[in-house]
């Protein structure tokens, strides 16, 4: 495959069918899940945790053998089956429709290739090895989730509203710029505990306040 060109897709509300019920596709409906795609199943059989996430209207689950028709109105498609006839039919379909497709364990039928992925609220984090190596993407992928834990997420919902409140009130672009870079510091993440965000939002008022009376 060619160089890739990383980009970040809104998936949210948006139709992605996966075709394939087992393991593989399960991994891929739980990430699309995450980030609130509109998912659709299709698959003649599938393990019982497609039926649990079906019950809680989670997914749309069609229970049958594929055809093009499942795709109309897909934004992404993923095929995971273990058959690599489906699997090639799914990407010629997909190729036809101009729907970007991923054919799991197939670098030759992918459009595009889903990344290895840290999610710790807004921050995301991609690894991808290009479909060299899944495997060493999925070991980045547990050394960083080691390093960027759940308080990274909650450092970036916080600047996040911090950052709103400095537009409103802060309107040189380039002094605002500076301040939200000072605050954006990694070392402030060390102030939270547990979700007690206190010593960190004391520290921001310092730091807004400091840099406003020089």
């Amino acid at each position: 495959m060619t160089s890739l060109y990383p980009i970040n897709l809104d998936i949210e509300n948006k139709k992605v069918s996966i075709i394939g019920g087992g393991e593989v596709a399960l991994r891929k409906v739980k990430t699309l899940l995450s980030f609130k795609a509109k998912v659709y199943v299709v698959s003649p059989k599938v393990i019982p945790a497609f039926e649990d996430l079906a019950g809680k209207g989670e997914v749309i689950l069609h229970r049958e053998k594929y055809n093009k028709g499942f795709l109309r109105e897909s934004f992404l498609v993923i095929g995971a089956t273990d058959d690599p006839q489906v699997n090639r039919i799914v990407a010629r379909d997909a190729e036809e429709e101009n729907i970007p497709v991923n054919i799991v364990d197939d670098l030759e039928l992918c459009t595009f290739l889903v990344p290895a992925v840290v999610k710790r609220g807004p921050l995301t984090i991609s690894i991808s090895t290009g479909g060299e190596s899944p495997g060493m993407s999925a070991k980045i992928r547990r050394d960083l989730e080691k390093i960027y834990g759940k308080k990274y997420g909650l450092f970036l919902e916080y600047l996040g509203k911090v950052r709103k409140i400095l537009i409103k009130e802060i309107p040189d672009p380039e002094k605002r710029r500076e301040l939200i870079i000072k605050l954006s510091d990694p070392s402030l993440v060390s102030l939270i505990e547990g979700e007690d965000l206190s010593r960190l939002e004391d520290k921001c008022r310092e730091i807004i306040k400091d840099y406003l009376e020089k």
